[in-house]
């Protein structure tokens, strides 16, 4: 009776607070979701379509996080600041182990970290006391807060915004750049790729535990985990790539945001659920940069006139993890574009690099700090990229063949740029190798390669099945229907 009393007076606060639409009339219950996605611009945008498809489908949905990753959030959607972090990994605090052992010697004597870690759970508790989740879908990044979450006792559903990151001997992990295909010496190949990561993991976990006097990730996790009665080293699964973080967490339901038909070919897990892509649409009328409207009309009217090439470089956001590298590569493009008068090049040095540092360019390459990647993928014939997930998602849907250079090694990137290249969507290079020649043959290769745009063709077909499927309400209803 009370759980009754409960779901009604939820449901009424629900239609009281937020547009359901007329679909969410014939269902039973409404539930509050809440969406717990890692501090990076591209983990949060590859999530905000799933946000809106909840919502339209009448679920109250909140982000939770640091305010700054809610600047280009959908304005329907609700949000709440709290400090995304409730531990700190001491052999993550610096780049350097002798700072790093000091870090760990006066958490081991003082425990001032521990003690802040317990104020920020004392907000957690607010929050979903105020909220009443019915479940939260927490990014696959940070898998590790699930051990907090366990206190609440609401299911946790993890988002996994890359790849899937378990092992999986018929799929290199997505740190790896090597192209895999179905011979007995590539799988050979795969499993030796695998195991020797795993084993330098081990290796290194068990280094720091000793440098750092058990002062980890995992000693926190442990304290958490007799407090919120989570089994963590039952649950405990070291056999994965993660970026953050040495382990992850089994027997939680996993939706992969990536999208299935740009991975290698391989079966899911039982708890693995294929969404992706899910992708927003780039409203023409948020576009308020008048240079690049200017240019991209100019542009146009030259193409009609000339059919020159407009080819587009962005390197997502994170470029401060390289700077170094993201910095060649865009030189190089540049130099490229002075090489070849023909192509227009239009450049997105983000966040982190100062379009200064790129001058002199020629008459040829427009330089922005930032652009609307999505409208500007309308127009072009090829992208240089990085190897983000978003980007080349994006790029599908537009049929834009892509050049990858990818700069982190340990993220997805290196992943990616393979799968580019297994699929013949693109092509890729590898820039501590490149010249400006190779970078040069490589772009002609890309726009004047037929076969690029047949293949890109083909999976944006596949992709437009799925990108606007609400299949992903029906998974998570189920599955908090079962929890």
């Amino acid at each position: 009776m009370e759980s009754a009393l409960y779901s009604a007076r939820r449901l009424i606060s629900t239609f009281c607070i937020a547009p359901v639409y007329s679909q969410a009339l014939f269902r039973q219950y409404i539930m509050t979701i809440i969406f717990d996605i890692f501090p990076s611009h591209g983990h949060q945008h590859s999530s905000h379509q799933l946000a809106r498809i909840l919502r339209d489908e009448g679920h109250v949905v909140y982000y939770i996080g640091k305010t700054e990753y809610f600047k280009k959030m959908p304005s329907d959607i609700l949000w709440r600041y709290i400090d995304p972090f409730i531990y700190c990994f001491v052999e993550q605090s610096t780049q350097s182990i002798w700072k790093n052992m000091k870090i760990a010697f006066k958490e081991k004597r003082d425990c001032k970290i521990n003690a802040a870690h317990q104020q920020i759970m004392k907000k957690y508790d607010e929050l979903v006391e105020e909220l009443k989740p019915d479940v939260i879908l927490l990014d696959h990044h940070y898998i590790q807060k699930a051990v907090l979450y366990y206190k609440y006792r609401v299911p946790v559903i993890s988002i996994q915004t890359a790849p899937a990151s378990e092992m999986d001997w018929n799929v290199p992990p997505f740190f790896s750049t090597y192209i895999h295909d179905n011979s007995l010496t590539s799988k050979l190949n795969v499993l030796y790729i695998w195991y020797s990561f795993l084993l330098k993991k081990r290796f290194r976990f068990f280094l720091y535990k000793i440098l750092y006097l058990g002062e980890n990730h995992l000693s926190v996790l442990k304290r958490l985990s007799k407090k919120t009665g989570f089994s963590l080293m039952k649950n405990i699964d070291y056999k994965h790539y993660k970026g953050y973080g040495e382990f992850g967490l089994k027997n939680i339901p996993q939706l992969l945001l990536s999208p299935r038909d740009f991975d290698i070919p391989h079966p899911l897990k039982s708890y693995q659920y294929a969404i992706g892509p899910l992708l927003m649409e780039e409203e023409d009328s948020k576009i308020k940069d008048r240079r690049y409207l200017v240019l991209l009309h100019r542009i146009m009217n030259e193409r009609k006139e000339k059919k020159r090439p407009l080819i587009y470089c962005g390197l997502g956001t994170n470029t401060f993890h390289s700077l170094k590298r993201s910095i060649k590569i865009i030189k190089y493009v540049i130099e490229a574009a002075h090489r070849n008068p023909n192509f227009q090049v239009m450049v997105s040095a983000g966040e982190y690099i100062n379009p200064a540092e790129l001058l002199p360019s020629p008459d040829n390459v427009f330089l922005f700090k930032d652009v609307p990647q999505k409208h500007i993928l309308r127009y072009c014939d090829m992208m240089i990229s990085h190897g983000g997930q978003n980007s080349i998602s994006e790029c599908v849907m537009n049929e834009v063949p892509l050049l990858i250079y990818p700069y982190c090694s340990f993220s997805d990137h290196c992943g990616n740029s393979a799968r580019v290249v297994y699929h013949g969507i693109g092509n890729r290079g590898f820039i501590e190798k490149e010249t400006v020649e190779m970078m040069e043959e490589k772009i002609q290769d890309v726009l004047n390669n037929p076969v690029y745009q047949m293949n890109i063709h083909a999976m944006r077909l596949k992709f437009e099945e799925k990108s606007k499927s609400t299949k992903a309400v029906e998974i998570i209803e189920s599955i908090v229907k079962v929890g």
